[in-house]
């Protein structure tokens, strides 16, 4: 992946990758490691720290520090943060929080429910669109400045539909595939032998 990948950053003028997050069923914090390593990014944009930045040393050692249990918000723990944010640290990159607040929810009550109402749904759905429509500004904001922006998020928000698909920059996704077609979620049965990754340029401005 990683040779492919070097192979389109050479003939594209590229500032802008989002890796689409497993959360868990790869490695993500080794994949992500080795496109910073080939890319050079000077500014980490991570979904799950919502709002939150961390622009020092200083300041990721603070959070770095937080017991791994202790919640963070009402999505996540710290502990469930700590890789990509040593990650940030060991390449000395600012990492910024790249949704909203508690990534929209106002309880966990709803977050628990393994089947929801047709009206959750709606809201679910209003939500999502809502964090990727924030998600899209704020990679948009960081390009406007001048940065060369490495971003993170979940696998799902980068479906066909998703505002973060049509950003108006010459940029690159990389996301999971199983069995050959987009993947959001383990299916039944799931082999891991048959994820693989997919890099794709998408083409917001004239070609250089």
């Amino acid at each position: 992946m990683i040779e492919d990948l070097k192979k389109y950053l050479k003939k594209n003028k590229i500032n802008l990758i989002i890796y689409g997050e497993t959360h868990g069923f790869l490695d993500d914090s080794q994949i992500q490691e080795e496109i910073i390593k080939v890319f050079n990014p000077t500014k980490f944009l991570y979904e799950m720290l919502e709002e939150t930045e961390l622009l020092t040393g200083k300041e990721k050692k603070i959070f770095l520090n937080n017991p791994d249990n202790k919640e963070f918000s009402l999505i996540s723990t710290f502990g469930d943060l700590k890789k990509t944010i040593f990650l940030a640290s060991k390449y000395n990159l600012p990492i910024v929080g790249n949704d909203i607040k508690n990534m929209g929810w106002e309880d966990k009550k709803i977050l628990a429910k393994s089947k929801l109402t047709k009206e959750e749904l709606r809201i679910e759905k209003e939500i999502i669109f809502k964090r990727e429509k924030k998600q899209a500004e704020i990679i948009r904001k960081n390009l406007k400045m001048g940065e060369k922006v490495f971003a993170t998020t979940g696998a799902f928000h980068l479906r066909k539909d998703s505002p973060l698909l049509n950003l108006q920059e010459n940029y690159v996704i990389i996301y999971p595939i199983y069995s050959g077609n987009q993947l959001f979620a383990p299916p039944k049965n799931f082999d891991s032998k048959k994820v693989g990754l997919k890099i794709k340029v998408l083409y917001g401005k004239k070609k250089n």
